[in-house]
Order: structure tokens, then sequence, then C-alpha cells
């Protein structure tokens, strides 16, 4: 499902649909079809305006994320685990302070979890993610283990799950880890954009799961007046439009 998700996010990213709107144009003013050609063409060129503007960009991200900041590691609920999904891990080095409470490191989802384990919210940190295209065949599991151990959470307290490709494994195979071992609840550690897809995925296996999502980058409008178009606030956007794109497979399902 997560491949539809990915699909359909494809689709209607600003530049993929104004590129497809373009295309159809240009098919219907050759079929002497003039005004469906123009209006396709200013539809696709309006939707690719409307999102590179830093207004419309950081409301779209809130829509998705501003249920799940604020939080702290150090308040949450007690828990049988702690669920990493993979991504957005950094490079190894950002952990070599070995201070999970550093504020360079704030945003980061790895020293999200390493904060609620140092503070005894969860005996055990389930880290879940297989190789991706920028891993070099080495699993997100075994890169967020390496980060963990250098922010002094022991390898007894690990479990990898370096199997999963998408966050709806990320769910099944959590799910069924939970089963054997009786965990109860866990606490779900993803970014504030993707966590209303992943608690989807994770309701639909039937495992109670508490959102812990690291801090994320400042809003955009504070590098850019609010409706200045930017290459910035495009990319934003486009990440948001292929949440919410994730989202609907996930409620449809």
């Amino acid at each position: 499902m997560d491949a539809v998700a990915a699909a359909l996010g494809w689709l209607i990213e600003p530049l993929h649909l104004s590129l497809l709107a373009a295309g159809l144009a240009v098919v219907a003013w050759l079929a002497r079809w003039r005004r469906s050609g123009l209006s396709l063409f200013l539809a696709g060129a309006v939707w690719s305006l409307l999102w590179s503007m830093p207004a419309a960009a950081d409301a779209l991200r809130d829509s998705l994320q501003r249920a799940y900041l604020g939080q702290s590691a150090e308040g949450m609920p007690a828990a049988d685990a702690i669920v990493v999904l993979g991504g957005d891990i950094g490079r190894l080095d950002r952990f070599d302070s070995g201070d999970a409470q550093s504020p360079e490191l704030a945003d980061n989802r790895v020293a999200a979890a390493a904060r609620a384990w140092h503070a005894q919210r969860a005996p055990t940190i389930l880290l879940s993610g297989g190789p991706n295209g920028t891993s070099r065949g080495i699993s997100e599991a075994r890169i967020m283990a390496q980060a963990l151990a250098k922010l002094g959470v022991p390898e007894s307290a690990m479990i990898q799950d370096d199997s999963s490709s998408d966050t709806r494994q990320n769910a099944e195979h959590a799910a069924r880890i939970a089963r054997e071992r009786g965990w109860q609840r866990v606490i779900l550690v993803t970014s504030a954009m993707h966590m209303p897809r992943a608690l989807r995925w994770f309701n639909h296996q039937r495992l109670p799961a508490l959102p812990l999502a690291p801090a994320e980058a400042p809003p955009l409008l504070s590098a850019a007046t609010p409706w200045q178009p930017s290459m910035r606030a495009l990319r934003y956007s486009a990440r948001g439009l292929r949440e919410y794109a994730g989202l609907l497979v996930a409620m449809v399902v």
C-alpha cells in the first residue's frame, strides 16, 4: 500500500503535476481544444506557484504536525517499548558528543528515543527500518543502533527490525514483536509530519502507540516573506503533499 501512496504522492507533487498538466495542455492544443489546453496549462502553473509560497507550505506542514509538537520525552507516560521508525537519522558523527540532550540533536528522532529511554519511559527500544537509497546497503535499524550506542543506550536494550521497507511494514513487524513479547503499549518516535500516517498504520495493527516527535525546523515565514515563492517552500510542500497521499491510503485500507 505504501507503493500506492508513493505513486500518488509523486503525482501530486507540485512540479510533477504541473509538468503533467503542461503535457496534457499540449495534447489538447494540438487536438484544437484550445480553451481546455489553456485551462490545463494555467491550472498546472498555479498549482506549483501556490505551493512555492512559504505561507502555503507552512500551513500545509502545520496541519499535519501541530498536534505532535512540543512534547517532552521525560513527560511521556511509561510504556513497554519505544519504537523508532527509520528516516532523517543524520550522520553518525552528529552523535559523537554522547549527549542526547544536546541542542544540536533536538530535532533528531534517535536522540528523542534515547532521551525517553534515559528517562525510564520504557526498558526497550525497537529500531525499525531496512536499507534505503542512501544507507549503502546498511539497514536504518543498524545505523540507529550505532547512534544510540553513542548516546549511552546498551545493546541489550535494543531490538533491530532491519526488514521493514515502509510505514505499513514498520507497524506490522512492531505489532508481531509486541505480541511475542507481551507488550501492551509503545511510544512511537517519528517526525511530526509523518506521525498521522504512522499512527494510522499502528492503529490498524491494534498496537496502542503514544506519539513522540522531535522538534521540527522553524516555519519558513521566518526566512522569507509569506508570498514570495521559493524552492525551499516548494520542497516542504512536496513533502507535506506526499504525507497526505500516504495518510489517504492508510485511511481507506
